[in-house]
């Protein structure tokens, strides 16, 4: 979490896309039988929760 609050809003949001990309991704594995790591998805889910919650602290700082 201290290194996404050194990021910018656009590697953030970066960050978050890649997220959630990777989280469809492994989706897509686990409903195929494929997935190698099913605790990968938790983990992903995790950061991707983080992730949004850091970018609305963000907004509320910048709106007050």
């Amino acid at each position: 979490m201290s290194e996404l609050r050194k990021m910018q809003d656009e590697e953030i949001k970066k960050t978050l896309n890649d997220t959630i990309s990777d989280l469809t991704v492994l989706r897509h594995k686990a409903s195929t039988g494929s997935l190698d790591n099913p605790a990968r998805i938790k983990q992903l889910r995790k950061n991707k929760a983080r992730i949004l919650t850091l970018l609305n602290e963000k907004k509320k700082t910048q709106s007050k």
